[in-house]
């Protein structure tokens, strides 16, 4: 329907938000008539994004939730008044803002849920160690393992390309938040998770060691341990590439960066075992070939697992 701004004056604030979905198509508006509907749509929970140019649009474009104001043909009182401004007056502009505002939030996701569940993975098994009586990674260990998996993953997840389904997703609404859309909890079972693996691993190696001497034996299960809550991390980083999707539809190898990333934290924690002279500075031992498979296994299992949880979630989703 089409309403004009003196059949507008007619109606009261609570007749009009009654109505207001009723109309599209405004003629012969005043400012105060824009902030009307504004606020009218506010009330009923919308986000609202106004455009304009001139200084009779400033009220309105400060009342919505988005105010997108003219960079060439606006003035500088609607520049002032707006949250975002477009240097080209193109509405097409504002599709590829929100695109990117989108990519920025997820990345910003990614990265906060890869860092979280590892460091909660980290807390857990030193935690049971400790609670066990197990021999305890060493502060060199954890510090190297932060260093290295954390970091550089961490940095390259924040610059991943957007994900091919990302405009096509409701938005997140007004109370969202960066642990919103499933990954506050996805920290929690994911750092259990890891967790888990690495104790399990740490358990298997004592329970069934591949040397008789009680020493040696401890030494190859705490740096399997070590190997295992390394690889784990590194392998996690593939799983936050995507909160919800599955990590084979989104591309697994399209973000260079993250491909140099993961590359040079594989050879960083690899060098703390394999060559020479780090084996004391980092207090673990050579690992045997049946060792290393057991380790590489625990940390591709993280993939798997994540995979099945997100495809049960989302078949939870559709029904």
């Amino acid at each position: 329907a089409v309403i004009t701004g003196d059949e507008l004056d007619e109606l009261s604030d609570a007749d009009f938000k009654k109505q207001v979905s009723n109309y599209s198509v405004y003629a012969r508006v005043s400012p105060e008539h824009k902030v009307r509907i504004v606020n009218a749509w506010q009330s009923k929970g919308k986000v609202v994004a106004m455009t304009g140019d001139g200084v009779n649009d400033a009220p309105s474009l400060k009342a919505a939730d988005i105010g997108i104001g003219m960079g060439i043909t606006g003035t500088e009182v609607s520049k002032g008044a707006s949250d975002m401004v477009l240097a080209d007056d193109n509405f097409s502009t504002i599709v590829i803002a929100v695109e990117e505002g989108r990519k920025v939030f997820s990345n910003i996701q990614k990265a906060l849920q890869y860092l979280l569940s590892a460091n909660l993975g980290e807390v857990l098994t030193l935690f049971v160690m400790t609670l066990m009586g197990w021999q305890i990674l060493a502060p060199v260990q954890i510090l190297w393992i932060n260093l290295v998996t954390d970091t550089f993953p961490a940095i390259a997840l924040g610059v991943e390309p957007a994900e091919p389904d990302i405009m096509k997703r409701k938005p997140r609404g007004r109370k969202s938040n960066f642990f919103s859309g499933g990954v506050f909890g996805n920290i929690l079972y994911q750092g259990i998770l890891e967790g888990l693996i690495t104790l399990g691993v740490y358990w298997f190696a004592i329970s069934f060691p591949v040397h008789a001497n009680e020493s040696l034996a401890h030494g190859d299960a705490l740096t399997m341990a070590f190997a295992t809550l390394g690889l784990i991390q590194l392998f996690h980083a593939f799983n936050s590439k995507t909160v919800r999707q599955s990590i084979f539809k989104v591309g697994l190898f399209r973000n260079k960066a993250f491909n140099w990333a993961i590359l040079l934290a594989f050879i960083l924690l690899g060098v703390t075992i394999l060559v020479p002279g780090f084996n004391n500075l980092f207090h673990v031992t050579s690992l045997t070939m049946i060792q290393w498979v057991t380790v590489l296994i625990a940390g591709v299992s993280i993939i798997v697992i994540v995979e099945i949880v997100k495809l049960v979630q989302r078949l939870f989703e559709k029904s």
